[in-house]
């Protein structure tokens, strides 16, 4: 059992929130691998499309699949771009009434987990974690203002970026995909994402980063494949070449492995000569539904870390990238004492710690990069610190990331006892990394 100390089967989920389609896999406490839900019992339909609709002249709402077929009625008025326009902030006319974005986002993420009931309760459930495209200080905020509004059970709820997603995904496959370059190419259509995960081995834990490449190359209109057949057999052949490509370059000066294809792009099964190209000695696997794995095996992650999460250390852009802690006495004996640890998303880094200054007023932070970098000192000044004997100094510092590469230090004066009296007086910095 992994989670709790009862008996009864727990859940972890995985939500793929995207602008189009959004899709949620879950993870039992008796399972190894996630399951992802199907919005049509025995069929492989993952894919709820990321949209509301509301009955014309009646406060009667719908969503995904629904919200199709009342549409394609015309007897709804339609609320699509949901992310985008939570994202944007701005109130959305829905007819002549004007709705909160964020407001419309919750209503869409509450009724789609209600699809859920079909498998399991959401009081059974001990962690969410929601993956999107790409994660910034605004898709948080818009998350954080989400998850509030839906009152959810746990208070195990993350976020992460498709990238990492990716990289937990890999957490739980066999070793012999592990050993060189993973491709992951996502394709809906419009815009081709390349996501490369590269493994450096000669690092302890083995750092993976992962580079996004975008491409415009394969972009169909706004109908999608054409339906004449002699149209539709010149589009395949030029995706085909275009993607072919592509390959070509991505796949120059590195080792790849393994290549996942990923996203209703692939559904015609265009790719011919590509796929030719990209089998010859890779693995090959196709499927739409690795991000909310990804994001469900994340989950269990945070809770229970597997031994595979000791072995690697994920850099994405989301992450801090160096160690950051100080030399301190511990029992007479300088030792090195750890405040920030490299792989945590930046908008989560946080850490407190209580110290007894140097007399000199000077703190020396140790910033130890895993990109290859340097390590390096930066010493903060407490200028106007209230002269005392050594060791009756207490210092609170407080430490936070204002952006990935921008670490925000306050240190406050709490005194020593009844003998030195806190001043309470704060110092403020701003280092780069």
């Amino acid at each position: 059992m992994l989670f709790g100390n009862s008996n009864e089967k727990r859940f972890v989920l995985g939500y793929d929130l995207g602008d189009k389609v959004s899709q949620i896999s879950y993870l039992a406490s008796d399972a190894d691998m996630p399951e992802t839900l199907s919005v049509l019992a025995g069929a492989e339909l993952y894919n709820i499309p990321t949209v509301l609709c509301k009955r014309k002249d009646v406060n009667q709402w719908y969503y995904g699949k629904e919200a199709i077929r009342h549409l394609d009625d015309g007897d709804s008025i339609p609320v699509d771009n949901l992310v985008s326009a939570a994202r944007d902030g701005k109130p959305v006319m829905v007819g002549e009434s004007e709705y909160d974005p964020i407001a419309l986002l919750t209503l869409f993420i509450k009724r789609s987990l209600s699809l859920l009931s079909m498998e399991l309760k959401l009081d059974m459930v001990e962690a969410i974690m929601f993956t999107t495209k790409s994660l910034d200080h605004r898709m948080v905020q818009v998350l954080n203002a989400v998850t509030n509004a839906l009152e959810l059970k746990t208070s195990n709820i993350f976020y992460q970026s498709h990238e990492e997603s990716f990289y937990n995904y890999m957490l739980y496959q066999p070793d012999e995909l592990m050993h060189h370059d993973i491709i992951a190419c996502d394709y809906d259509l419009e815009t081709l994402h390349v996501y490369d995960m590269h493994l450096n081995p000669n690092t302890t834990p083995i750092v993976a980063t992962i580079s996004v490449q975008n491409y415009d190359d394969l972009r169909l209109g706004t109908d999608g494949f054409p339906k004449d057949a002699a149209l539709f057999h010149k589009a395949c052949d030029r995706l085909d070449d275009e993607f072919l490509n592509i390959m070509q370059k991505v796949c120059t000066d590195k080792i790849v492995s393994t290549v996942f294809l990923l996203g209703e792009g692939y559904r015609e099964k265009w790719p011919k000569r590509s796929l030719e190209f990209l089998c010859r000695t890779r693995r090959v696997f196709q499927g739409n539904n690795l991000f909310s794995k990804g994001a469900t095996i994340a989950a269990r992650e945070r809770i229970r870390p597997s031994e595979n999460a000791g072995r690697y250390v994920f850099l994405g852009e989301d992450k801090l990238k160096s160690n950051i802690g100080m030399n301190v006495l511990k029992c007479g004996k300088e030792a090195y004492h750890a405040i920030l640890d490299a792989g945590v998303n930046w908008y989560e880094a946080q850490a407190q710690v209580d110290i007894f200054a140097d007399p000199s007023g000077v703190l020396d932070l140790e910033i130890t990069p895993l990109t290859g970098k340097s390590p390096k000192v930066v010493q903060l000044f407490l200028e106007g610190l209230e002269k005392r004997p050594k060791g009756t100094t207490r210092l609170r510092l407080n430490m936070t990331l204002n952006a990935v590469d921008e670490v925000y230090i306050r240190v406050q004066d709490l005194g020593f006892g009844e003998l030195f009296p806190a001043t309470n007086k704060v110092w403020e910095q701003v280092i780069e990394l």
